[in-house]
């Protein structure tokens, strides 16, 4: 009989996509979890602390890290202030918006932010969102 499955000497034809769907959701768990190691790696920042702290989504971010001795890294490559001008030029020619992230070390000159932002600006980047941790208040 066609609608009968499992009786009789038939054998069964059907593929059972249950066990495939719980490695696949695994597996995006497993990718969740380490995405955030990955996405962070690059210089070892102590970034400054802040009770309003938050975080930003739905944005196309612009990743600059500013270590305690001024150097600066682009999403995770050492990089002068000429090689980010020429891709925030690349970046703005895409017509999306971008924000320019920047992670300094609370131990960074206040001058090595302002020459990041000003590099920046000077090629069409106009939003900028400093990176903080935030403070847990105790209540």
């Amino acid at each position: 009989m066609a609608g009968k499955i499992g009786g009789g000497d038939e054998p069964i034809v059907d593929i059972n996509i249950t066990p495939f769907v719980d490695v696949v959701l695994v597996l995006l768990v497993i990718f969740m979890v380490t995405a955030h190691f990955i996405v962070n790696k690059g210089m070892k920042l102590e970034l400054p602390k802040a009770v309003t702290a938050e975080q930003l989504q739905n944005q196309k971010t612009f990743n600059i890290s500013i270590n305690k001795d001024g150097e600066f890294m682009l999403d995770g490559k050492m990089v002068t202030i000429d090689q980010l001008k020429l891709a925030a030029r690349d970046a703005t020619q895409t017509k999306a918006k971008i924000v320019a992230m920047i992670s300094a070390d609370k131990s960074a000159l206040y001058n090595s932010v302002v020459i990041a932002m000003d590099a920046l600006r000077s090629e069409g980047v106009s939003d900028f969102a400093l990176q903080l941790d935030p403070v847990t208040q105790k209540k």
